[in-house]
């Protein structure tokens, strides 16, 4: 297989050896105050009647590349929302040229109204052919949220709180963060995200159809977690301090230092938190029919984290040596320990058997983790911004300890007598490792077409070692039967290539990437092992047509797949409580997914998505009863198929000058069908989703948001999870001459107090509700140091 992916990569590196003629201008455009001025719009006007030639924006580091079809004298056209409309000098070109426009500073255009001044930004949600960019650096109400809760809250995501992810109602979307992937899932995921704080995010791109450059896992496509980076000039630095109150308190500080040349910019950033919460769930476990059942267990449990403590470090460095070759080198660390204790009350009642069975347990969980992030990068660009070659490499370690005990105590039938006693503490110790690199080449061809390919290898290794052991006659005994050993190996080398171009109003990409995929799970205590290896194919394809100037129809098709993971292959078992576990399947297949989007965009403010998404042996977790009576477990398993049809809605508009709106509307159906075990899952659902951002811009350097969301459910595998809804309000006010800020943030201000889901499946039934800690005042004060 490793050969038929090399001679793949060496096709399509003999494709673009022969050079083509182009025409080209680049340049960059800054802000008044030097830094890169992003997503301004660039057009190109043929002199004298000022025809338009195309289009196009900077980018992140405020640069731009526009390619011209024929010869002839044009100037540029520099405009974007609040800024004065400038020009570039005239330019002469003939077929072939190549030159470099001098940098352009663009100069904000007050709009007065009664003695207020408005500064325009850009909206708050945008859409692009190939994603949608939600703003969290402009946000006031993202203050105080970390990054789990976050995304909880934004348009077109849904999440279970657990480190699973949905774009448009498909589950299986996995993380990246700054474009890189985390190679993390469920549960240690979320303690990740847990740890980072939504203030240190500059934006998340919503990838619901990924092209061939990015790699092909996560079903429901990608969420890329875009961290701030340094743009202002010369030394500076910044402090914060927050405080906050919910059932308990939470606070946090921190701050950075940064310093920044023409040609070295070195920026360090840290912080340290602490949180603590009080929340309640009811839970309802139906074995048999529903309706005269066998057994039911009613569970109410009180947890408490306290504390929560994490930690955050990002360093690094850029190096230009010259406007055409950069070398980056950062380190991010987060660090965490939560530490959490419930009570869980159960009542068990039995057909046909008058009395009442109760169990009282006491839970402690202690949960530590820490992630390193290891990245250098290169990049060298030959003539113009999309001829290129990068180089990245990435090493990172992480690790998790669990150190958990469940003490239990059983009742006789309506008394407080104590007529049994059983404990189980449960240790693990997980060490994941993931080594990564790829290379990158772009290359522009005549007409404005381009090539790009590119290589990736990454190579994972996990250490998991679980030690549970029960309590007999007052004596720790280990519990051979859940303890473990078990290493997971997987390897994949991928190759890509995507040919794009211009003809006439269409714009096209079409990309095909290739993945070799090896997996190796040792269950290292039975002696047993199973290898796997398969290639896969995947390719994909966008369009876009400009009907007129103001309207714009978009289409796209992408492959993905989603592979299990080492805790779905894992068959030991890992207690969440003392009557619940996890436990993998040794024999689970990767998922397989086809998505198709079409869309409509009007004068770049209202946008209109339709999407279809088709997923084989869909991976999914099943609730089924456990071995001893009163326990029950979950399991992955693969299905037939399951169906989404979505329809979404989006629209940015502004009320009057000081009055900024992003609204977000999606309509899904999801539908599963298959069979499990001999037991049929023929689950289906409609559901809706709403967002509404609304920001305020007040005299006296004020700003203030408000953010309201709401969720009718979602239907996935078994589980109908009901409707979520809330809004967020907060303030934000400068002072000291700017330098300072003060902001206020009101989370949960309304919301549902007591979000539910159902399962069914085979002669198990469950309910759960939950009474979140999730309403929360904050209260922030940063500063600025420097230029």
């Amino acid at each position: 297989m490793n050969i038929h992916l090399l001679t793949l990569f060496l096709l399509c590196a003999g494709m673009v050896c022969k050079t083509f003629a182009q025409t080209t201008l680049t340049g960059k455009i800054l802000h008044e105050d030097g830094r890169a001025f992003e997503n301004v719009s660039v057009d190109i006007l043929l002199l004298p009647d000022s025809l338009s030639q195309g289009q196009t924006i900077t980018d992140e580091s405020g640069n731009y590349l526009v390619q011209i079809q024929r010869a002839g004298t044009f100037l540029l056209r520099y405009s974007a929302v609040g800024q004065q409309t400038q020009f570039s000098r005239n330019y002469s070109l003939k077929n072939g040229d190549k030159q470099t426009v001098a940098p352009i500073i663009l100069k904000t255009a007050p709009i007065s109204l009664a003695s207020v001044n408005v500064e325009g930004k850009l909206p708050g949600i945008r859409q692009y052919v190939d994603k949608m960019v939600v703003d969290v650096e402009g946000s006031v109400a993202a203050e105080g949220n970390n990054v789990l809760e976050l995304l909880e809250k934004t348009p077109g995501v849904l999440s279970d709180g657990k480190g699973n992810f949905s774009i448009q109602g498909r589950t299986g979307a996995t993380v990246k963060i700054d474009g890189k992937e985390t190679y993390l899932t469920g549960a240690q995921l979320a303690s990740l995200l847990r740890g980072m704080q939504a203030r240190d995010i500059s934006k998340l791109e919503l990838m619901s159809s990924p092209s061939a450059k990015e790699d092909a896992a996560g079903s429901a496509g990608a969420i890329n977690i875009v961290t701030k980076k340094n743009r202002r000039g010369g030394f500076g630095a910044d402090v914060f301090v927050r405080g906050g109150q919910s059932r308990k308190s939470q606070g946090s500080f921190g701050g950075g230092v940064h310093y920044k040349t023409e040609k070295l910019n070195v920026f360090l950033q840290a912080s340290r938190g602490y949180e603590s919460s009080k929340e309640s769930s009811y839970s309802e476990r139906t074995f048999g029919d529903v309706a005269n059942p066998e057994r039911r267990q009613v569970q109410r449990e009180e947890r408490i984290l306290d504390p929560g403590k994490y930690h955050s470090l990002h360093t690094g460095f850029v190096y230009e040596a010259d406007s055409n070759s950069t070398l980056e080198a950062s380190i991010n660390w987060i660090k965490g320990l939560f530490i959490s204790t419930s009570n869980i009350d159960m009542d068990i009642y039995r057909r046909g058997v008058s009395s009442i069975d109760r169990a009282a347990t006491r839970n402690s969980f202690d949960e530590g983790y820490n992630n390193l992030t290891f990245n250098v990068n290169y990049a060298k660009k030959y003539r113009g911004e999309d001829h290129y070659l990068k180089a990245n490499i990435d090493f990172a370690p992480h690790t998790n300890d669990y150190d958990n005990i469940f003490h239990t105590d059983y009742y006789a039938a309506s008394s407080n007598n104590v007529t049994g006693v059983s404990a189980r503490h449960n240790l693990q110790d997980l060490h994941n490792t993931t080594y990564a690199a790829r290379l990158d080449y772009s290359r522009p061809l005549k007409n404005l077409q381009k090539i790009e390919l590119g290589w990736k290898a990454t190579h994972l290794f996990i250490d998991n070692a679980v030690q549970n052991d029960t309590l007999s006659n007052s004596m720790w005994v280990n519990d051979r039967n859940s303890s473990n050993a078990f290493q997971y190996t997987q390897h994949v080398q991928a190759a890509y290539l995507t040919y794009s171009g211009k003809l006439s109003k269409i714009e096209y990409q079409l990309g095909l990437r290739g993945e070799y995929t090896f997996t190796k799970a040792n269950q290292v205590t039975t002696g047993e092992s199973d290898r796997n290896n398969y290639f896969d194919l995947f390719p994909n394809a966008f369009l876009m047509y400009h009907l007129t100037e103001n309207h714009v129809l978009r289409g796209s098709l992408s492959s993905r797949i989603q592979r299990p993971s080492d805790h779905d292959v894992n068959v030991f078992r890992v207690y969440e409580d003392a009557f619940t576990y996890f436990q993998g399947n040794a024999d689970i297949k990767p998922e397989k997914s086809t998505i198709v989007e079409i869309g409509h965009s009007y004068k770049n403010k209202l946008f209109t998505t339709l999407s279809y998404g088709n997923n084989r042996d869909v991976i999914t977790f099943v609730s089924r009863a456990g071995e001893s009576a009163n326990e029950t477990y979950s399991r992955p398993e693969n299905i037939g198929q399951f169906t989404n049809y979505s329809a979404s809605v989006m629209y940015n508009n502004r009320f009057a000058s000081w009055w900024s709106g992003s609204h977000y509307l999606n309509a899904f159906h999801n539908a599963y069908r298959g069979e499990i075990d001999g037991t049929v899952l023929d689950n289906e659902g409609s559901s809706w989703t709403l967002n509404s951002k609304h920001t305020l811009e007040f005299p006296w350097t004020m700003r203030s948001e408000l953010i309201a969301y709401y969720n009718s459910g979602i239907t996935s595998g078994a589980r109908r999870k009901e409707k979520n809804y809330g809004v967020d309000l907060a303030f934000e006010k400068k002072l000291w001459a700017d330098r300072a800020m003060l902001k206020l943030a009101v989370n949960g201000l309304v919301r549902n107090r007591n979000p539910r889901y159902s399962s069914t499946f085979g002669d198990l039934t469950i309910f759960h509700s939950a009474r979140p800690d999730n309403r929360k005042v904050l209260l922030t004060l940063s500063y600025r140091f420097g230029k």
